[in-house]
């Protein structure tokens, strides 16, 4: 493939993956807990570079074009008071622990709720992890603290697994739950710093992603002008070569 046919469509290919990664982060806008998807802006930016490849004539060397790697962008959301007692929310580092079906994943969503049997559960009905594994609460005032303890009638009942994850090794597992990449290892918090009655919201703004998805749709429109350009180039020299003299 002709370097400029190739740079164009890799840039092209780069802008999907981007408005596929917006477009996700604006379904989220109002998910509790959700991290938004980012984009590597030193390996993005080359691509959008090399859209320069083709402005009259090519270049004599090829191009390298490298495609934006996404990461998940763990920094804090706000927080929403809902003063419902089980409705927790981390600030600073850390995750939830939660025994899903998949085994422990990790979570910033923490608007819990009591089960028939007196566990704490997600709204998926997974467990919430405490220090002993599940935790059960049954019926009293709950109360927990900044460090993360359970007091239920003012009695310790266990207390909230908090971990840490670099933000570099989290994999999103889908309902807000994420799970170490290999080569990656969750570790415990020492110090959490837990709020309750208090919800995170997402750390989506709304106003940035609408102009990322602006930006990056007239990107993707300046890359398919590039393909046709070289596309109508070609073309008119197959007409001018086959042409009789």
């Amino acid at each position: 493939m002709d370097q400029g046919m190739y740079t164009a469509a890799a840039g092209a290919m780069a802008m999907e993956e981007r408005l596929d990664m917006i477009a996700n982060n604006l379904a989220n806008t109002n998910t509790t807990g959700f991290k938004k998807d980012a984009v590597s802006y030193q390996k993005f930016q080359k691509v959008l570079d090399a859209s320069m490849l083709y402005s009259g004539q090519f270049r004599e060397k090829p191009v390298d074009v490298v495609i934006g790697k996404q990461y998940i962008d763990a920094s804090q959301g706000g927080f929403e008071d809902t003063h419902n007692p089980l409705d927790v929310a981390i600030a600073g580092e850390g995750f939830f622990a939660v025994n899903t079906p998949d085994g422990i994943r990790y979570t910033r969503s923490g608007n819990f709720t009591l089960s028939a049997e007196g566990l704490l559960v997600t709204q998926q009905g997974y467990t919430v992890q405490g220090q002993g594994g599940d935790i059960t609460i049954g019926k009293g005032k709950v109360t927990i603290s900044e460090g993360g303890s359970i007091m239920v009638d003012d009695v310790v009942a266990d207390k909230l697994q908090v971990v840490s994850v670099e933000e570099k090794g989290l994999d999103r597992q889908g309902n807000s739950f994420y799970a170490p990449k290999q080569g990656f290892e969750a570790t415990a918090v020492e110090q959490p710093e837990v709020r309750q009655g208090v919800l995170e919201s997402s750390n989506v703004d709304p106003i940035t992603e609408m102009v990322g998805l602006i930006t990056t749709q007239r990107a993707y429109e300046s890359f398919q002008k590039v393909i046709r350009a070289v596309n109508d180039t070609y073309s008119q020299s197959m007409r001018t070569v086959g042409a009789p003299a």
